[in-house]
């Protein structure tokens, strides 16, 4: 179950970066282009990474807790910008799936490989 909910959002990464990258490309803007289409080929990045991670979740677990650790970033980030009233109410309710997400990406892991948080964290599978 673990391993198909991380696939499954897995590829919602790409998507979401091609999404990213073709309104950037369409109306290029000079303080924006670059970074948006770097941060959705970062997003394919993601996706992939974390497609490979589930072929042997065991060794590769740190890559989803890292993954969780960004969305938990990004939940942070968009809750700041929330409180500044500069968050779309769209970018609210998808940061709080982030958070959850997060959240099983990490006790999922935990869970899958039988380490803890601060293994997985320091990226030491054995």
């Amino acid at each position: 179950m673990f391993k198909k909910f991380v696939q499954i959002t897995a590829l919602f990464n790409f998507p979401i970066a091609l999404g990213m990258i073709i309104s950037a490309l369409m109306a290029p803007q000079a303080d924006t282009l670059i970074i948006t289409v770097v941060l959705g080929v970062s997003f394919m990045l993601m996706g992939a990474t974390l497609l490979w991670a589930t072929s042997d979740i065991k060794t590769r677990a740190p890559l989803i807790v890292w993954n969780g650790l960004v969305r938990m970033v990004g939940f942070i980030i968009v809750t700041y910008a929330a409180s500044l009233g500069l968050a779309p109410k769209v970018f609210i309710f998808i940061s709080v799936m982030d958070l959850i997400t997060a959240f099983v990406y990490i006790i999922g892991s935990m869970r899958v490989s039988g380490l803890s948080f601060k293994s997985l964290f320091l990226g030491k599978t054995q």
